[in-house]
């Protein structure tokens, strides 16, 4: 079997089970030869945030954000020895998952690696995020277990 990818785009939250899914995109694109992406979207009204992606009063919360999360996502990149990927954040008033889905359409992704919660299998227990970009997604989307 010929795996057909050459831009391949792996999404993180920051959390175990994203940044395995990058782990995961970066050996395959290290043993593909092709490029990777990394990318993490901060949604307008983020859940779950962290007391040090809290902006302070007189900042931008949007630009803060995504400062910060640029920050992070290098760090992942330096933490995974994945020195050639190329690390974008997107700020967005809509839903991750479709925000993902478009990025992977706009810049002409073959793959799109993102992680999922475990061994249900069943779209609608995997998480909303990764339901929405199986739904709207035009490439081949990898699931990758923690």
């Amino acid at each position: 079997m010929l795996l057909n990818y050459n831009n391949i785009v792996a999404a993180t939250d920051f959390s175990k089970i994203g940044d395995n899914a990058v782990r995961q995109a970066g050996d395959l694109a290290k043993l593909l030869n092709v490029s990777l992406t990394i990318l993490h979207v901060v949604e307008h009204f983020p859940e779950g945030i962290t007391e040090d992606m809290i902006p302070p009063e007189n900042l931008d919360p949007q630009h803060f954000l995504k400062q910060q999360s640029q920050a992070e996502l290098e760090k992942l990149r330096r933490r995974l020895l994945l020195k050639d990927a190329i690390v974008e954040v997107l700020v967005s008033r809509y839903a991750a998952g479709r925000e993902i889905a478009s990025f992977a359409r706009k810049k002409k992704m073959d793959l799109i690696v993102i992680g999922t919660h475990g061994d249900q299998g069943v779209l609608d227990r995997m998480g909303s995020t990764a339901n929405a970009i199986m739904h709207d997604a035009r490439s081949d989307v990898l699931l990758v277990r923690l």
